[in-house]
């Protein structure tokens, strides 16, 4: 009995680790949303150091006289660094904890991102750093979504990873007003130099906040860790069991929403790398015109999170997890084919802005499909899924910029030659709503369960 008086109740995680002690009718404490905004400062962070180079592009390509094949090709070789750090980093994330692999990630980021202007003088060279800086971008990704499936239970995991997802489309935004702005007056190099600063800011933030899971973190009390360990309506009594990579990489399901997630990521990296061109060259705007599909897209990523959990709620992860995906695929299509063939400036940018957020709705589902199928094994999926979506962001800027020059080549304007890169993309959008469409979600079955 406690006489009227506070009783502190000590109570231990599963692993033995004394979480916080609870005051008798205290709440659960909320410090995974916490680690959830500063994972979301690192995808901005990431995206503003990856997208500097797009708004930079027209800069840069008048400097060194680069046509757009030629930029399309710096602009991929990010993407091939990219792709080799995707699926190790997500498993050493899984199994040592995601602290390490981020910090030291960032770090690199920051370093590349700096050394960018001054090593990139020719193409060869541009190249090389574009590709070390993918490198280490690499790893971001699938360490976040790593973290994030410790910290969060699966009813939760489509809104969390929309979260922090919502932070590429705000770097994004943020880069082409801060370009605007400042690319006349201090020079591209510079706004590198500049840039280079937020990654180790960044890793000072993570270090007061973020833990590699809750069970590290202070201020986290036992009713929260009860919380994030609760396992869907009859399994309340398993743990999530931890996968061999051939058991993941021989489900079908896997493949299909990855090869998905890669049409998908066709369109997102085409915007990242070539959307402020299409508008500034193709369409003859102001450089901050671009900002507004990524600020469409900010907003859309929670949306897209809240659906696809509560789709699954409703209907099952069978078609929950999937619904955002096939219907967003389709909404990207129809809406950036309009804006491709659209003569009215404001309509152009509605339908591309539209367009965009479609596709951002699609992320949240994205992201929520491992806690579906494989959710002791969240980085391990991400990688692979993140090196298709690598594969498809090398072949976005390159094809971008084949097409764009053939269409210039041919005697297309600027417009019709950019708005035939559009078209492209919405057939990719097509093809990925047909694949998630295809795919049977439900948990991987392992053929050996380790003790």
């Amino acid at each position: 009995m406690s006489n009227g008086k506070k009783v502190n109740v000590q109570l231990a995680d599963t692993n033995g680790v004394a979480a916080v002690p609870l005051a008798a009718g205290e709440k659960k404490s909320n410090v995974r949303w916490a680690v959830a905004v500063v994972l979301a400062l690192s995808f901005m962070a990431m995206f503003m150091g990856r997208t500097v180079f797009s708004v930079s592009g027209k800069a840069i390509m008048e400097q060194y006289g680069w046509t757009s094949a030629q930029f399309g090709y710096a602009s991929t070789a990010f993407f091939i660094g990219y792709m080799i750090t995707m699926v190790p980093s997500g498993s050493i994330a899984d199994k040592y904890g995601a602290t390490k692999v981020l910090i030291i990630s960032l770090l690199l980021s920051g370093i590349f991102t700096f050394f960018t202007p001054i090593i990139g003088v020719t193409m060869f060279l541009m190249i090389l750093v574009r590709i070390l800086e993918g490198a280490s971008q690499g790893c971001i990704v699938p360490g976040a979504m790593s973290n994030l499936g410790k910290w969060f239970p699966k009813r939760e995991f489509g809104v969390a990873s929309a979260l922090v997802q919502a932070g590429c489309p705000l770097g994004s935004a943020l880069n082409m007003y801060i370009a605007a702005a400042m690319l006349p007056l201090i020079g591209w190099q510079n706004l590198f130099y500049i840039y280079a600063i937020i990654f180790p800011i960044w890793c000072i933030i993570w270090v007061t906040v973020g833990k590699s899971s809750p069970k590290e973190h202070k201020r986290v009390n036992q009713k929260e860790i009860e919380w994030i360990q609760q396992r869907p309506e009859g399994l309340e009594n398993t743990k999530p069991v931890i996968l061999a990579k051939k058991d993941i990489f021989r489900t079908p399901a896997v493949w299909l929403m990855c090869l998905s997630y890669g049409c998908a990521v066709y369109m997102y990296f085409f915007a990242t790398t070539w959307l402020p061109n299409y508008f500034t060259i193709g369409r003859g705007m102001s450089i901050s015109a671009g900002a507004t599909p990524f600020i469409v897209g900010f907003f859309a990523y929670f949306v897209g999170g809240f659906i696809a959990d509560g789709a699954s709620k409703k209907l099952g992860d069978k078609i929950g997890r999937k619904l955002v995906q096939v219907v967003g695929m389709i909404g990207a299509a129809v809406l950036i084919f309009i804006g491709a063939n659209a003569t009215d400036p404001t309509l152009v940018v509605a339908a591309v802005s539209l367009s965009y957020g479609f596709l951002c709705l699609t992320m949240g589902g994205y992201f929520s499909v491992p806690s579906a199928i494989c959710p002791a094994n969240v980085g391990v999926y991400t990688g692979l899924a993140g090196i298709i979506g690598a594969i498809a962001g090398v072949l976005a800027p390159t094809v971008t910029g084949l097409v764009v020059d053939a269409g210039l080549n041919a005697g297309a304007s600027n417009a019709v030659a950019y708005g035939y890169a559009l078209w492209v993309c919405a057939a990719v959008c097509i093809l990925g709503s047909i694949l998630a469409l295809l795919a049977k979600i439900e948990v991987v079955k392992p053929k050996r369960i380790k003790n």
